[in-house]
């Protein structure tokens, strides 16, 4: 980082801590902040030796952070409860970014409305969420939308909790969420269309220790602006053909919708056991990974992501959570389990007509270990199998985590990237200690070394301050 940039920065950083500090505390002794307004403030810095951050620096980070050496950030997330208008409470939130890196840029993150009625929560906006049963808080992330990429804009109606099946006294409940997205320009196809949704069953009611979980979740890229075919698709008949996943027979479709489904759909079959019970609590979880028909007919049997975590409480606090994920991606609808080639015909998280494939501003939505550069079309690494520890505890008045990857990584069979093995060991270790009421000083350490990334180690320091 520039001398000027960085000065830039620390006086950028000056003026948004002196405004929200008079927000916060420049009235009379006699008023209070707005008790339904709450501001979270953030900013710090990250740097490495190499051009790039280390991968668990720059990874699963929300697309806060630019993948390049040096960062300078500032992060205001303001959340207000807006009161309600009948039986439904409404809310906004958002959260600024404000980035002095190789690529500048202040955005907003998050700007979003948010009502809740009853069992369902409607959402308008930009949000962060993940999709998929996992550990988010020890585990890489699920294979269909993790914290690796900015929240992408959506209208989403959903169950946030599970909902007892009418007359089945909570032995089985369900939950369900459809949602409508925007995917912006600066695409292979421009303005594309997200239609996403997942349904959930739950067996065995609350008050029993142990729950069994099982859904589907499908995400599809539709419509949009092809460079060759003009603007694809987009009527009430071609969104019902995205819904129930069929072949379009419109005149301006794109030749692979015919004989096969609408747009670029990715999905998971998703299972897991949860347990919690006295000073115990975790989760066992598998993702089945399918991007076609054979996928839908669990033909990439081992295909996707296994975890199991679990927690307990601080009597001992040293460690108390420990988990394990596993990602597999290697067989790619093969016939075979072995032999040459090794992998299918699929080409995970890519499409031959929505080339830049699950991906939302240079970042992959779904699990990071399948990776694309943020400068190609397409994904550079979708062929990998990888072992994720993860630990936490408290030291003291220090809270830490612990993450160490190990992973495989075979490129692309459509290769934008790079082709061959190339094996790869990534840590993280972080850091927080509470130094004052709603303050905490965080650090946070990486390390790569392999044949993937250069060897290298970075670090992130940041002031973290909740005014409410």
């Amino acid at each position: 980082m520039s001398f000027k940039k960085l000065s830039c920065f620390v006086v950028l950083s000056t003026l948004i801590i002196i405004g929200i500090h008079s927000i916060a505390f420049g009235q009379d002794q006699g008023d209070d902040l707005n008790p339904d307004l709450n501001i979270d403030l953030e900013f710090g810095t990250a740097i490495s030796e190499e051009h790039e951050l280390p991968f668990w620096l720059q990874s699963n980070r929300w697309g806060i952070i630019d993948r390049n050496q040096t960062n300078g950030f500032v992060r205001v997330a303001p959340t207000l409860d807006l009161g309600s208008a009948g039986p439904v409470e409404l809310q906004a939130g958002g959260e600024i970014i404000s980035r002095i890196a190789e690529d500048n840029a202040i955005f907003f993150n998050e700007a979003y409305l948010q009502a809740n009625w009853e069992i369902f929560k409607f959402v308008g906006g930009r949000k962060k969420e993940r999709i998929g049963i996992t550990d988010s808080s020890l585990t890489n992330g699920s294979m269909i939308q993790s914290g690796n990429t900015s929240p992408i804009p959506k209208i989403r109606i959903y169950t946030p909790k599970f909902v007892g099946v009418p007359g089945t006294q909570n032995w089985l409940s369900f939950k369900g969420y459809f949602g409508h997205g925007w995917m912006g320009n600066g695409r292979y196809i421009d303005d594309p269309w997200l239609h996403q949704k997942y349904f959930y069953l739950k067996a065995l009611p609350k008050r029993y220790p142990l729950q069994l979980f099982g859904g589907i979740v499908q995400s599809t890229l539709w419509a949009g602006t092809h460079p060759t075919y003009g603007d694809l698709p987009d009527g009430l008949g071609d969104f019902w053909n995205v819904f129930t996943a069929q072949e379009s027979d419109a005149e301006n479709a794109e030749p692979s919708a015919t004989g096969e489904a609408v747009g670029s759909s990715i999905g998971i079959y998703d299972f897991g056991a949860s347990y919690d019970y006295k000073e115990f609590s975790g989760i066992i979880h598998r993702q089945f990974y399918m991007e076609t028909g054979a996928g839908a007919k669990f033909r990439n049997l081992w295909d996707g992501l296994w975890g199991a975590s679990i927690r307990w409480d601080k009597k001992f606090q040293l460690i108390n959570r420990i988990s394990w994920s596993h990602l597999y991606t290697k067989r790619q609808s093969s016939q075979e389990h072995r032999g040459d080639p090794p992998y299918g015909a699929d080409g995970y998280y890519g499409n031959s007509t929505y080339r830049s494939g699950w991906t939302y501003h240079g970042r992959t939505i779904g699990n990071p270990l399948m990776f694309t550069d943020g400068i190609g079309i397409g994904i550079d690494n979708n062929i990998v199998i990888a072992h994720q520890f993860d630990l936490g505890g408290e030291i003291g008045k220090v809270d830490y985590s612990f993450t160490g990857t190990y992973s495989r990584n075979y490129g692309s069979r459509n290769t934008v990237g790079f082709t061959g093995r190339r094996d790869q060991y990534s840590l993280l270790l972080q850091t927080s200690v509470n130094i004052k009421t709603n303050m905490n000083l965080k650090l946070d350490l990486a390390y790569d070394t392999g044949e993937l990334y250069p060897d290298q180690i970075g670090g992130m320091v940041s002031l973290f301050y909740k005014i409410r």
